[in-house]
């Protein structure tokens, strides 16, 4: 079940380029990383969706549509923003999280299991998140960083 959240952040692509930053130059957590842990971010059990969530009934044209990018889609953190910072992935598509800052971030879709910490100059590896994540659109934050934010739709 871990598997959901790289294939959420997979479905989420990389459109996640709106984190600014806020550091104070240090890393800001003292937790393990999922290089570090082997973890994929999943911090819960499915529950068959995500209260937080909308209805996917037509994602926003302004997000970058990753839902052709074959089986794997990336996203990248850097200048402490999601990049893209808005996206549209598949919940059948598994992700890849770059870090190309000099400090921690997470990878964190509000209301639901997905939440993976990236250490810098890391790349957290996910899988597909079809069954563990419902249809919708997802607020994607880091929570290091508080001007770090983006939006996820997911699509079956």
């Amino acid at each position: 079940m871990r598997k959901i959240l790289l294939a959420m952040v997979i479905v989420l692509g990389s459109a996640l380029a709106a984190c600014g930053g806020d550091d104070d130059g240090g890393e800001g957590t003292t937790g393990a990383t999922a290089s570090e842990t082997g973890a994929t971010g999943a911090t819960a059990e499915a529950t068959g969706g995500a209260s937080g969530a909308t209805a996917a009934t037509g994602p926003e044209t302004d997000c970058a549509d990753l839902t052709g990018e074959g089986p794997v889609f990336t996203i990248v953190m850097e200048k402490v923003a999601f990049v893209p910072n808005c996206f549209i992935a598949s919940a059948t598509q598994g992700i890849s999280v770059v870090n190309d800052d000099p400090v921690l971030h997470s990878f964190t879709m509000v209301d639901t299991p997905i939440d993976v910490d990236v250490a810098a100059g890391e790349t957290f590896n996910g899988e597909p998140i079809s069954g563990v994540v419902a249809a919708g659109t997802y607020e994607l934050i880091c929570k290091y960083h508080a001007s770090m934010v983006g939006e996820v739709t997911v699509v079956d």
